[in-house]
């Protein structure tokens, strides 16, 4: 793909934004970077681009650039525009991030890509540990957070024998016509950003598109327990693997645990049943094995060697803002899961939680039911303090399910630290969980997490 006198359109000034802008000007293109946010919210960000031959339309979008773009590159998270969609009924190619990446790849490189509403980031990270362990070289980004996947291009990743691990969200699979991935994981498809979807149905045709646009040959990694996952596979050109957690499953092709829950069976042709104990790993908990089982089958796939994965396996500590301890302060314990942004994923984590808890929650509705997750905390949580815009929401949704526990609105991240921290007594957890997303108050997930982490520090506690 050749971008030399193009005139390229990025939808979109955060860190994917950026990164896209340099490497279509570095490439020859013209371009227009453009985003709601005014010029001077977006001072940081324009400063990053200090130097690079681009242009800026911030404080709103213009739809004669748009129909003047020969492309336009949109970041994740950015929703579907009027000026977006006029300029693809004019039949300009509207693209994600991560196609344009893809189209720049060395053919003989090869894409390992994982999505689901749950699961993802753990398990993209622990398949670019195994990856890694092989000696191969090995890109391991995304949505993750740390790179986006067009660095991958320019990354020594990109040769024949490479290994790109990325982890891909639905906004932008919504936005790609090639993108192939070798190995494709959806670890499963539960209520989560219906904000943007409007439907399930809609929210998993997008997750199924990792599926897509694979061949004969490429590994289709999909959830066995899960309908909506099962379903996206029917139809798809690639050979469908399953993984089963649950007690007494197990495959044909695929993973699942023992019988006695100590070792992840795998089971693929041309391999044979192969056997890796769990205690190779630091995660716990069911719905890690499960990304554990998606990591392995990827890596595996890709040829990864087997002493390899046991190395990647030991080798892997759990990613930042992932039910993290953070601090404690006289026995009482703080958690940071900022990355827990909708209702499904903050249920998994309370759920049977070994210590009392008072729960941060809030942010940006995304749609969903909070029953799930207030289900979850029944007969563990003492309190719930709401920050954000869905606070009224999830206030609401306590008074109907009949909440046992004080639920209590705080201005900011300092605010509902300091008043969980006075509702624990010794032994008591205040975890942050807010099954939301978080932009209404910070940058991302990232940042929350970080603001919680100064949170706790402010009221006394010592850092971990």
């Amino acid at each position: 793909m050749d971008l030399d006198g193009k005139t390229v359109v990025v939808v979109g000034l955060a860190q994917t934004g950026i990164a896209v802008a340099k490497f279509c000007a570095k490439r020859g293109a013209r371009v227009i970077v453009t985003d709601g946010k005014s010029a001077e919210q977006l001072a940081t960000q324009v400063s990053q681009l200090d130097g690079v031959d681009v242009r800026f339309e911030l404080g709103g979008h213009n739809l004669t650039t748009y129909l003047a773009a020969e492309l336009i590159v949109m970041s994740p998270g950015v929703p579907s525009l009027p000026e977006t969609r006029g300029a693809a009924a004019a039949g300009i190619e509207v693209i994600a991030e991560i196609e344009l990446a893809y189209r720049f790849l060395d053919p003989g490189a090869t894409v390992l890509a994982i999505t689901g509403t749950n699961g993802k980031s753990t398990t993209t990270a622990l398949t670019g540990k195994l990856c890694e362990a092989s000696g191969r070289p090995t890109f391991c980004g995304g949505n993750l957070g740390n790179m986006p996947m067009i660095d991958a291009v320019d990354h020594p990743a990109n040769v024949p024998g490479g290994l790109i691990v990325v982890e891909v969200a639905a906004f932008m699979l919504e936005n790609c016509s090639t993108f192939r991935a070798r190995a494709g994981v959806l670890t499963n498809i539960t209520e989560d950003h219906l904000d943007r979807f409007g439907t399930m149905e809609r929210y998993a045709e997008m997750k199924g598109r990792i599926w897509d646009f694979q061949r004969a040959g490429d590994l289709a990694i999909a959830n066995a327990a899960d309908p909506w996952v099962v379903r996206e596979t029917a139809g798809i050109p690639s050979e469908v693997y399953l993984f089963d957690s649950r007690p007494g499953a197990s495959v044909e092709r695929g993973a699942f645990l023992s019988a006695d829950r100590t070792q992840i069976v795998l089971r693929m042709p041309g391999l044979g049943e192969e056997r890796y104990p769990v205690d190779d790993l630091v995660i716990v908990g069911n719905h890690n094995m499960e990304n554990a089982m998606c990591a392995y089958l990827s890596a595996r796939g890709a040829g990864v060697p087997i002493e390899a994965v046991r190395a990647g396996a030991r080798a892997y500590r759990p990613l930042p803002h992932r039910m993290e301890l953070v601090g404690d302060k006289s026995n009482i314990y703080f958690y940071d899961d900022s990355k827990g942004t909708n209702v499904a994923s903050v249920a998994a984590s309370v759920r049977g939680f070994p210590r009392p808890l008072v729960l941060i929650a809030g942010g940006v509705d995304k749609g969903g039911s909070y029953e799930p997750m207030l289900e979850a905390l029944d007969g563990v949580c003492k309190g719930i303090i709401l920050i954000g815009k869905a606070a009224p929401l999830i206030r609401d949704a306590a008074i109907a399910h009949r909440a046992e526990y004080p639920v209590i609105d705080a201005a900011d991240m300092h605010e509902a630290v300091r008043r969980a921290t006075e509702l624990c007594s010794s032994g008591d957890a205040v975890v942050l969980s807010p099954a939301c997303a978080s932009y209404d108050m910070f940058q991302n997930f990232g940042h929350r997490g970080r603001v919680f982490r100064e949170a706790v520090a402010a009221v006394g506690a010592t850092p971990k």
